[in-house]
């Protein structure tokens, strides 16, 4: 080892090239065991080269090295001749008949479509319809082949297949209500508590409807349990549980939000859509027929319908755009009157069940109103009540007295008010979710 004035054998660093140079000896001497080429002086004094280098010519040091190394393997050669062969290549299109075979297949239930926000996707209701499945119904203007569901809501009357006679005549028989059991809050002790008895939450799940439910009415038969739900595709399906037997209608050409059974006539359902119309079902003459719809209206706010509620043997029906309509069902499409009574969507409509004259509204402006009808005109009306919730409402019903008021909101809360006195003084019991 040669000599050094500024040599310090205490020094680390020192300590550390007396090891590089031992390894430097070990790696020639078995280099030269082994009869490869001997390492030139170079070599040997690399690694004290590169401690003087900076981190760029490092950099480009080793990238060197590597191209070097790589031009000796012949991998850039085999990396050029693969890239000329990917430009040659023709991507292959798909044609429109896997696309349309990929599509009936989807309609088919083979493909089931992923569920998503469609607000966050900016897509309308109406898109996720299936305009390839046909109804299971005749209309009076369309043979049962040729029916197109675009053309639902434009249907006056759909009538049910005949086949389906003997399923209607046994329903119908079973609609029959021998003794009304809606104001239980009016009935004796002894009769709510036989008819909470006969409650039984033991029985099997009931499958009604093929398809993602929206909306949901029981008859209050005595006779068997009836019940008639809306799916997303406008389909209304009636299930007799005694006969453990269901029919399903395309109806509607949208989801049905909303549907109820009537309360002066038991054969008879009204259904609310998406589509903007209302329907009433006549279980006696097997027929849907169209009572309103926003569509054929010479009107501004031609907007989705979204809630019904029965006034005096009239429906009161609410819309996404802040309207609420008042209309007769014995006139089919006439408005009898209307209001704007929120600057957005209606999400419920309800009359207070004594004091007939007021309903009760919310909207997705987080506001619960009530309103006169008497007071009702074609522009921006002042409510009676209003309660003022910090998101939008997904809903807001009287109690069976009309003494309570419970809201729902996107805030996780549910709200019970005393409306036992319909005036500013209120109070308010805030339960969170």
């Amino acid at each position: 080892m040669p000599k050094n004035k500024n040599w310090n054998s205490t020094n680390p660093r020192n300590e550390i090239k007396i090891m590089k140079l031992d390894m430097d000896e070990l790696k020639i001497n078995k280099s030269e065991n082994v009869s490869s080429p001997k390492l030139t002086e170079n070599d040997m004094l690399s690694d004290e080269e590169d401690e003087n280098l900076t981190y760029a010519q490092l950099r480009d040091k080793r990238m060197k090295e590597n191209m070097s190394l790589l031009e000796i393997l012949g991998v850039n050669e085999a990396a050029d001749t693969l890239a000329d062969n990917l430009k040659n290549t023709v991507p292959v299109k798909k044609g429109k008949k896997l696309l349309k075979k990929k599509y009936n297949l989807r309609t088919k239930g083979i493909m089931i479509p992923t569920r998503r926000s469609l607000r966050l996707a900016n897509i309308p209701l109406s898109d996720l319809i299936d305009s390839t499945t046909k109804p299971n119904c005749l209309t009076q203007e369309l043979d049962s082949n040729d029916v197109d569901d675009n053309n639902v809501v434009n249907q006056i009357s759909i009538l049910t297949p005949n086949e389906d006679s003997t399923f209607f005549k046994k329903l119908s028989a079973d609609l029959v209500v021998k003794e009304a059991v809606n104001d239980f809050h009016t009935c004796d002790i002894d009769r709510f508590t036989k008819v909470v008895k006969s409650l039984d939450m033991n029985n099997d799940s009931i499958k009604v409807s093929a398809g993602r439910i929206y909306s949901l009415a029981i008859h209050p038969s005595e006779t068997s349990l009836i019940i008639v739900v809306g799916d997303i595709k406008g389909n209304i399906t009636l299930f007799n549980k005694i006969d453990n037997d269901s029919r399903s209608y395309q109806v509607h050409g949208a989801p049905v939000n909303c549907i109820s059974f009537c309360t002066w006539d038991p054969h008879k359902l009204f259904s609310t859509s998406h589509d903007g119309s209302v329907r009433c079902g006549d279980i006696n003459k097997q027929t849907f027929d169209i009572i309103y719809n926003n569509d054929l209206q010479t009107r501004l706010h031609g907007y989705h319908t979204t809630w019904h509620t029965e006034y005096e043997r009239n429906l009161l029906i609410g819309s996404g755009s802040g309207h609420v309509d008042l209309i007769d069902t014995r006139k089919p499409n006439i408005i009898m009157n209307t209001s704007w009574c929120h600057s957005r969507s209606v999400r419920t409509v309800q009359c207070h069940p004594l004091e007939k004259n007021y309903f009760l509204t919310s909207s997705g402006v987080g506001e619960v109103s009530l309103w006169d009808i008497r007071n009702m005109t074609d522009k921006a009306i002042n409510p009676v009540l209003q309660y003022d919730h910090s998101k939008s409402l997904t809903s807001a019903f009287f109690s069976a007295t009309g003494i309570k008021m419970v809201s729902t909101s996107n805030d996780d809360k549910v709200r019970i008010f005393n409306t036992s006195k319909l005036n500013s003084e209120y109070t308010i019991t805030s339960i969170s979710l």
